[in-house]
């Protein structure tokens, strides 16, 4: 099998796992007959997401080096770290992994309205309670400002325990425990996604239930643009200035 192939293959399987542990611990402290404390439903899903994350970065890191999310893959790509066909390829797989997870959460939650509706099938959005009803321009922006946030500091991990080549080699956990304090610190702001697929591999089955169809797309900025920019302000400012001249020289 080719290399790209078995890259792109690896991302595809790992992506799966993070989407589908993450989102799926949502469904699952959702069912209409379970009751939770607000507060355990967080530990519980930030232990899933940054658990599954810090294995799955673990048994790819070898054979493809996307780090399982787009925005982070994009980087990668800016600063020529891989190439055009290699990074679409990446992405690519992170996306119809992610998709093929929330697809499988879908038949899981079958035609249940209810629990349709009070678990978003996992997908973060932004908070109700914090920024309100009405998805406004500033509302968006202030999303789009917390993901950043996430997205750069996820991205600056992700430099720091593993490209870096001065980095304990830690496989994903180093990645993983930033992924739980995301989780932590977001979950009742934007969800703590800091990933595009992550949003990505459930909204799009949100749109094939009529209780979640009319709210499903509309912050999706918030998911995309923060996680990517924040992505690639982290780059620069580790590649340019942290990373010794001699591995700069290679971006």
């Amino acid at each position: 099998m080719d290399n790209r192939v078995r890259a792109w293959l690896a991302e595809l399987i790992g992506t799966f796992a993070i989407v589908f542990f993450g989102a799926g611990t949502v469904c699952a402290l959702r069912m209409p007959w379970l009751t939770c404390q607000p507060y355990t439903d967080v530990i519980a899903v930030a232990l899933a997401s940054s658990l599954a994350l810090a294995v799955a970065l673990t048994f790819t890191l070898n054979v493809s080096g996307g780090y399982l999310n787009p925005a982070v893959t994009l980087t990668l790509w800016v600063f020529k770290r891989i190439d055009g066909v290699m990074a679409s390829g990446l992405v690519g797989a992170q996306l119809l992994g992610a998709a093929a997870a929330g697809g499988v959460l879908r038949l899981i939650c079958g035609g249940n309205e209810e629990w349709l509706r009070l678990s978003r099938l996992g997908t973060p959005h932004l908070s109700t309670q914090v920024f309100g009803d009405h998805v406004s321009f500033f509302v968006l922006l202030g999303g789009i400002g917390v993901e950043l946030v996430f997205g750069f500091l996820y991205t600056f991990a992700i430099f720091g325990t593993i490209i870096d080549r001065r980095a304990p080699r830690l496989g994903g956990l180093g990645a993983g425990l930033m992924q739980a304090v995301i989780v932590l610190t977001g979950f009742y702001l934007t969800g703590g996604s800091a990933n595009p697929a992550r949003w990505f591999g459930t909204v799009i089955w949100e749109y094939t239930s009529i209780t979640l169809r009319d709210r499903a797309f509309t912050d999706h900025p918030v998911y995309w643009m923060g996680p990517i920019v924040g992505a690639l302000f982290a780059s620069a400012i580790y590649v340019k200035v942290i990373l010794p001249d001699s591995e700069s020289a290679e971006s």
